[in-house]
């Protein structure tokens, strides 16, 4: 009884953000903000019984998270992201990790976690996120010079990997792993290669399946994919590859690759994509404890202004650096790395290891992204007008 009234409230809930999005979304909202606060509305505890199950959230949401990043990958022409391509790589590798260190560093001085606990911090909150970023631009209808629309949307969609990749390792180490440099670099580059080797295969052999054999049932298709998704996922997993690198990658060469019944499988996936976020946000809304975010809040607000003001833009000024870009264009892209639901996912990953800190760590993450999807979301549109960035034609 009790789980048929848990899923009756998400899916309301989900239906309540899905009416108020609409409407919300001229105003420049972006779909996480409405669908974690309606998880948040409930108040854990206060009027329902207490949401208090990381394991199954984290679960779901990476599922969910590899369903978002696989489409994103899918509905995405190289011929768009060829020109940013360079630019896009320093920003999602350079520029998160440099991000992660520099306010690892701050943090470890402004609250009670360590230096080690600050970095894993700076991990999980380091990535942006796409979906934010152009439903904004989507809704408001902007075209932006220099492609910076399109910068944004390769960095948002190839950053979430290396910032996973570093929380699992300061999780690590912080479990009580005493392995040196040595093995951490390894680690490191054997979760993007083996996630991206896996990947390449898994789209080479598709290749051939699709020119051998002939769907007759046009939407079976997709359901295919769905399956073969999974397979590559928990397969480059099961081998110490990325699952969000799998899942990229794979989306990327299919989305490159003629077969039949493509335009179904895209439309298809759109529609499991939104029903993934929906599901994600809402659980994530769910877990959390808004009782203890005001607690937290008094030693979170600093690091989160520093996050915005100083370590973005500085990592993002430096990651620019050999790369000659206009002055407003580096601006720009310093200010707006909205931070989605993904580094709350992040988070729940030392909730579910028992590490210690791990609650601080989680409610300073919820601060982060919920004042970055406000700040970034509503004053997106207004940088991009102050710093000349429009594209009239």
């Amino acid at each position: 009884m009790e789980n048929n009234i848990m899923i009756m409230l998400i899916s309301g809930l989900i239906a309540l953000a899905v009416l108020i999005y609409n409407p919300a979304k001229t105003y420049g909202v972006p779909a996480a903000l409405i669908f974690i606060l309606a998880g948040l509305f409930i108040g854990n505890g206060e009027i329902m019984p207490a949401f208090n199950y990381p394991e199954e959230t984290d679960f779901i949401s990476q599922f969910a998270l590899s369903v978002i990043i696989f489409t994103g990958g899918f509905q995405t022409p190289f011929s768009r992201i060829k020109p940013v391509l360079k630019e896009g790589l320093i920003l999602a590798n350079f520029g998160v990790i440099s991000t992660a260190l520099v306010f690892g560093i701050f943090v470890s001085y402004v609250t009670p976690l360590t230096l080690l606990e600050g970095f894993l911090l700076g991990a999980i909150v380091s990535s942006t996120d796409a979906a934010a970023t152009f439903s904004i631009l989507e809704t408001k209808k902007l075209k932006l010079k220099y492609n910076t629309d399109k910068v944004l949307e390769f960095e948002s969609a190839s950053n979430d990997p290396v910032a996973m990749i570093m929380t699992l390792m300061f999780c690590m180490m912080l479990d009580n792993n005493d392995a040196g440099v040595g093995y951490f670099t390894l680690y490191f580059f054997q979760q993007l290669i083996i996630g991206a080797g896996v990947a390449a295969v898994v789209a080479w052999i598709l290749k051939i399946i699709f020119k051998k054999v002939t769907f007759s049932e046009e939407y079976l298709k997709p359901v295919f994919l769905l399956s073969i998704l999974l397979i590559t996922t928990l397969g480059a997993a099961g081998i110490n590859g990325n699952i969000l690198v799998a899942s990229y990658v794979l989306g990327l060469m299919l989305g490159n690759t003629n077969f039949r019944y493509k335009q179904t499988s895209r439309k298809f996936f759109s529609s499991l994509s939104w029903l993934a976020q929906a599901l994600m946000f809402v659980i994530l809304g769910l877990q959390i404890f808004p009782a203890v975010l005001f607690d937290v809040f008094k030693i979170a607000w600093l690091p989160t202004l520093f996050l915005f003001i100083i370590a973005r833009p500085a990592s993002v000024m430096l990651s620019y650096l050999p790369i000659r870009q206009p002055v407003n264009k580096q601006l720009f892209v310093s200010w707006i790395g909205i931070k989605g639901a993904t580094p709350i996912v992040f988070a729940l990953v030392p909730l579910t290891m028992g590490l210690d800190n791990a609650d601080i760590i989680f409610n300073i993450t919820v601060i982060v992204v919920l004042f970055s999807m406000i700040i970034h979301g509503f004053t997106l549109d207004f940088t991009a007008k102050r710093l000349k960035l429009i594209d009239k034609d």
